[in-house]
């Protein structure tokens, strides 16, 4: 048999094109606390929905949370007896999930953070993502990505192609439901949020001032575990305009450990403690927003500007 026959026998796949399937990718900060896994799991859902035909994965970009995943899966059927779904027992790294959708054929991958504002974990994310865009090979159609995009958090971010005071907006109206439940105690509303210390928390503020807009006969505050303004400052606002009832909830995705201790804890430091001590009477709801329909399906619309933006048709699934 000629030489050139064994060669075409040996490998098949030498002049074969390379698939291009399209892929989602939710990178959660993550949490350990259980119950807090229904805001992601709803989430999930909602982007299903609008995007039936496109297999979604699942990151947690948080290193000390993977870690704690990780003990756990010692004892595996414990956890998963429990109701733990796989992917957030087995939550893999961003990189270790683009790289199993990448090993499968998956070439237009849009990555959907769930952070809720611009701070060190989507600009890290953001990082990685741009690094393996533009990874180059020497014949094109041999390049691991045909597009990979991060799209933005749910405050928006800087840049010119989406307005974040638009994203605000839509934050905001999407929370209307908090609102109302101010509006039957005759109370103040009072958001406590993640921030961070590396990056303005100023977008916070401006969705304070944006709450007020949309809902001037109700007050709603804003304050920050890391970053401006802090509980403290916020005491010094509810004392000086505030009532003296209280609706406290979290402005995370999931009601995770810092909504169940920092926040609604019995710890003594806690905010509701803390608040409770200032002379509030403080009704807590730990509940993450992303159980809240209207929220979760904005990560949706999010990724549909993203997908139209970057030219990627998420429902062609072609092989």
């Amino acid at each position: 048999m000629p030489l050139r026959h064994l060669l075409n026998m040996s490998c098949p796949t030498a002049t074969k094109k390379q698939t291009n399937k399209k892929a989602i990718v939710l990178a959660h900060f993550g949490t350990t606390v259980l119950s807090a896994l229904k805001s992601l799991d709803a989430t999930k859902e909602a982007i299903r929905e609008a995007f039936p035909e496109t297999p979604i994965a699942i990151s947690f970009t948080s290193n000390i949370i993977r870690g704690i995943w990780a003990r756990r899966r010692v004892e595996a059927q414990l956890w998963l007896d429990q109701g733990v779904p796989q992917e957030f027992l087995y939550a893999r790294s961003i990189l270790g999930v683009i790289g199993d959708l990448q090993d499968q054929g998956f070439r237009s991958i849009i990555v959907q953070p769930t952070h809720i504002a611009h701070g060190e974990q989507y600009e890290d994310l953001r990082s990685y993502i741009e690094g393996l865009q533009s990874i180059q090979t020497i014949k094109k159609r041999w390049m691991p990505f045909e597009k990979i995009v991060c799209s933005r958090p749910t405050l928006g971010t800087h840049g010119v192609e989406f307005n974040y005071h638009s994203d605000i907006e839509e934050v905001v109206s999407a929370l209307s439901a908090d609102i109302e439940l101010a509006r039957k105690h005759q109370a103040d509303l009072v958001y406590a949020g993640h921030g961070n210390e590396y990056f303005s928390t100023g977008v916070y503020q401006e969705t304070q001032q944006e709450f007020r807009r949309q809902y001037p006969d109700v007050k709603t505050f804003i304050g920050l575990v890391e970053g401006y303004p802090s509980r403290e400052d916020l005491l010094v606002d509810l004392h000086r305009e505030g009532k003296k009832n209280i609706i406290l909830k979290p402005f995370m995705l999931t009601a995770g450990d810092h909504a169940c201790n920092d926040i609604g804890g019995d710890e003594e430091d806690s905010w509701k403690n803390r608040l409770t001590e200032q002379g509030f009477n403080v009704m807590t709801v730990l509940e993450g927003l992303g159980s809240n329909p209207d929220f979760s399906r904005l990560y949706a619309k999010r990724i549909h500007q993203t997908a139209e933006l970057h030219g990627i048709n998420l429902q062609d699934q072609e092989s």
